[in-house]
């Protein structure tokens, strides 16, 4: 006792400063912490979460928003500067100019349901006037051995948490070196202090993924069971609650695991893979050959990952795009190390939004909505899920969007579009210079993560409209040059992408880039005859020099 009581005098040992041994279950682990006359986000939960801070006090005006989620709502490949929340909170002072609005980021990396629920409760506490869930990616990421936790008894719970929030206990633990989650559950995996995804094992990450269906039911079924709790504590604590459903990248990112049906004989593994191969070779000649000799392996094996996204690639090429999107939803789905949401996931948040009466902003609609044949690709993803800028920005105007319909903010005004271009563009003119270069290392080190160099090949563009998307995507990382490079490649391909490029530059306008703008349009006009150009080239050009005309004093 004298030990602890001398280690509170010294403040040392701080339980906020080590990791958290339960994994987020515990009471005692909470997100933020006081500090003066602030909440702000404790030491320990970085880098997996952005540093926070809002008012301990809320103001009498003040309206206080907690944005929840995996990586998307940290705002991954960037920070809080450009996720989600922020573009809220600009559309929410936008709207209501007169109220002190605070959007709280609590975006976690790798962050699942069954994790945020408790961020949930703690969010509660601090005056919410909004909860905004954003969740379903992440359920697949770790090995689920946390049933062991939530199920402990009320009396071993409050013991541990108490144990816990000693500093002799987390003090000695950290000096040992000793994870206090470490111990085996009935020879399950040990639990990580913090998330600890299973690819993050060089030797068995991708090794350990392999078809479980009955794994696979008991995480969507726990799914279920954290966004229902969600739910339900914020109509206990009547604090709004809205749900955002997210998509992925389908046109883009080829499966990152596949494997066999359970049950193929060698003879028939042999005969699929024959025609496999051919059609591998037959493709960059013979697409028509290609897809014929697809359709053979799919009638021995139709549950190969890979094979269901090569054969969506190119009756992508032939123009047949329903049959295509159906096929890369099911690449998506048969994804042994299933990384993006699983469609039961996405119908999960359907149907307990309409049975709960709970508003739900379908972003991945409105993304899909926004690409060709209602298939997204690079033109509005980075990497397997997540969204440009712009796809942030359409994200939050949406949830915006919903809050209103659902009576969740009450009054406000019009926010024009001038005014909300001009509000991004002042936004970004605050961001470090290294801002997105810094984004692109991260997306290099998410590559290099999720081993997509053994797929390397199948990220490559196929057709005009893959470079086309491709330099979208580099472009939205700060790599003009090489986004140019792409552009060029698929108007060689395609000259009558010019127009699409145009109205690119005015999505970057809208997005409050209006540089960025100018300088595709500079190049575009450099590269082709004005005769080449577009009807609509003249008005954006236009329009965008407008916004960059100095402001009159």
């Amino acid at each position: 006792m004298l030990l602890e009581v001398g280690l509170r005098v010294f403040d040392l040992g701080k339980p906020e400063r080590q990791s958290d041994p339960l994994a987020g279950f515990s009471q005692q682990m909470p997100l933020f912490e006081k500090v003066g006359d602030k909440w702000q986000t404790i030491h320990a939960r970085e880098p997996y979460f952005n540093p926070q801070e809002f008012a301990a006090a809320k103001p009498t005006n003040g309206f206080r928003v907690f944005c929840l989620g995996g990586s998307t709502i940290y705002g991954h490949p960037y920070l809080s500067d450009t996720a989600m929340p922020k573009w809220l909170e600009l559309e929410l002072r936008g709207t209501h100019p007169g109220r002190a609005i605070e959007v709280v980021n609590c975006g976690g990396v790798s962050y699942a349901s069954y994790r945020l629920a408790m961020i949930v409760r703690e969010a509660l506490t601090h005056e919410a006037d909004a909860i905004v869930v954003a969740t379903g990616e992440n359920e697949f990421l770790e090995d689920r051995t946390y049933r062991a936790i939530k199920a402990r008894t009320g009396a071993r719970r409050w013991i541990e948490d108490r144990l816990y929030s000693l500093r002799i206990v987390t003090g000695g633990l950290k000096l040992f070196h000793r994870d206090p989650s470490a111990a085996s559950d009935s020879g399950a995996t040990p639990l990580s202090s913090e998330v600890k995804p299973r690819l993050d094992d060089e030797r068995t990450g991708y090794a350990s993924y392999h078809r479980d269906d009955e794994w696979h039911r008991q995480v969507v079924a726990q799914f279920e069971e954290a966004v229902r709790q969600m739910i339900a504590d914020c109509r206990a604590a009547k604090v709004p609650i809205i749900l955002v459903t997210l998509g992925s990248n389908l046109r883009d990112c080829p499966p990152y695991k596949s494997e066999h049906k359970p049950g193929l004989t060698p003879e028939d593994e042999a005969r699929w893979q024959s025609a496999f191969d051919a059609a591998t070779q037959a493709g960059p000649k013979d697409l028509k050959a290609a897809a014929e000799l697809y359709r053979q392996a799919a009638a021995i094996d139709g549950e190969h990952a890979l094979l269901d996204f090569r054969f969506a690639r190119c009756l992508d090429q032939l123009g047949r795009p329903d049959e295509a999107r159906a096929l890369y939803v099911q690449a998506k789905d048969q994804d042994v190390c299933p990384l993006r949401m699983l469609e039961e996931v996405y119908r999960l948040h359907l149907a307990i939004a309409a049975e709960t009466h709970t508003p739900l902003a379908d972003i991945r609609k409105t993304l899909e909505s926004l690409s060709p044949d209602g298939i997204p690709g690079n033109n509005l993803y980075l990497d397997h899920v997540h969204p440009t800028i712009g796809g942030d920005q359409r994200m939050a105007q949406l949830v915006a969007e919903k809050m209103r319909e659902a009576g969740v903010v009450p009054g406000g005004t019009r926010w024009t579009d001038d005014a909300r271009r001009a509000a991004y563009r002042a936004h970004f003119a605050q961001l470090d210079a290294n801002y997105f270069s810094n984004g692109r290392r991260r997306v290099e080190w998410l590559e290099n993560w999720a081993r997509r160099q053994r797929l390397a090949a199948e990220t490559e563009p196929k057709d005009a409209r893959g470079f086309l998307h491709q330099g979208f995507r580099v472009l939205d990382l700060g790599e003009e040059d090489r986004a140019w490079e792409s552009f060029q490649a698929a108007l060689k391909q395609n000259a009558g992408l010019t127009a699409e490029l145009v109205a690119h530059a005015t999505e970057l306008r809208d997005q409050g880039r209006p540089e960025a703008a100018q300088r595709l349009l500079v190049r575009l006009a450099n590269s082709i005859s004005v005769a080449q150009l577009p009807a609509e080239f003249k008005n954006v050009s236009r329009a965008v020099e407008a916004d960059l005309a100095p402001t009159p004093k």
